[in-house]
């Protein structure tokens, strides 16, 4: 809204409505307004974080809380993927996972990841053509913005591949994509864990007749039943959907076992 003001203010001065004295004392008083509400509002967005992070919340959750609770609901999501690359970018060169203390980790991606590095490599490649093919100056600074841009953007998405796994503990198994999705299931509604490999998915997640799949590719590796009925939320914003099965991908099907049935047991 800043330069919203100072435009403003030259109109009304331009216009004779101010005087120039009075155009300075009146942006002054705008500008003291609009940095009291930004810092009520960081006050107000610490104050949740905290909040969700007393109450268990991992970090990203907690950051997607805290926006939440000072931008409309669209906003705050957009802001909140943008965020979590660079968190997650910055967990992982501090080599600090993203996950509750005392929690068993199930890893995932391992797939994937070997193509996200391959468009990391190639992006020097990319702005040598820009740079041989593109005559104008302008269109090359622009392009090599989004180049960097985009190498940062696919760099935090392996970061968060790597630093936010799946984690199993208190109670609760909660399967993660990156910091795109975040479902939790409850283990006293678990009945049982196999091994099992599904293909043909399509999208991070989907619920199709009462079965929930987080493919990494195309695939699934793991399978769990559940007792009864379990409401999930896919998205955000979406209306919970009933799952009777839970399928999703791991780098070690037979360790996820292994884990996942001491935790029942000794539920």
């Amino acid at each position: 809204m800043a330069p919203a003001v100072v435009v403003a203010e030259i109109c009304l001065v331009w216009g004779g409505v101010f005087g120039p004295g009075e155009a300075v004392a009146v942006g002054l008083l705008v500008e003291l307004l609009l940095a009291g509400i930004v810092l009520t509002e960081f006050a107000l967005a610490g104050r949740a974080y905290k909040a969700s992070r007393a109450r268990g919340a991992d970090g990203q959750e907690a950051l997607d809380r805290a926006l939440a609770a000072v931008l409309p609901s669209p906003v705050a999501r957009a802001v909140g993927l943008e965020f979590g690359l660079f968190r997650a970018l910055w967990l992982w060169i501090r080599r600090k996972p993203d996950a509750p203390a005392g929690y068993d980790v199930l890893t995932y991606g391992s797939e994937i990841k070997p193509v996200m590095w391959a468009m990391v490599f190639l992006v020097p490649l990319e702005i040598g053509a820009v740079e041989f093919l593109v005559p104008w100056s302008a269109v090359r600074v622009v392009l090599l913005v989004i180049s960097v841009y985009g190498t940062l953007w696919v760099l935090g998405f392996v970061a968060a591949l790597s630093v936010r796994p799946h984690v199993v503990g208190d109670g609760r198994m909660v399967l993660r994509f990156a910091h795109f999705v975040r479902i939790e299931i409850p283990l006293d509604h678990v009945e049982s864990v196999r091994m099992s490999r599904h293909s043909g998915y399509r999208r991070a997640v989907q619920i199709h007749e009462g079965v929930l799949a987080m493919p990494i590719g195309d695939s699934t590796t793991l399978s769990v039943t559940l007792r009864e009925p379990c409401p999930v939320v896919p998205k955000p914003g979406q209306p919970p959907q009933d799952v009777r099965e839970v399928r999703f991908a791991v780098d070690s099907p037979r360790e996820a076992v292994r884990v996942l049935s001491a935790h029942l047991a000794a539920e």
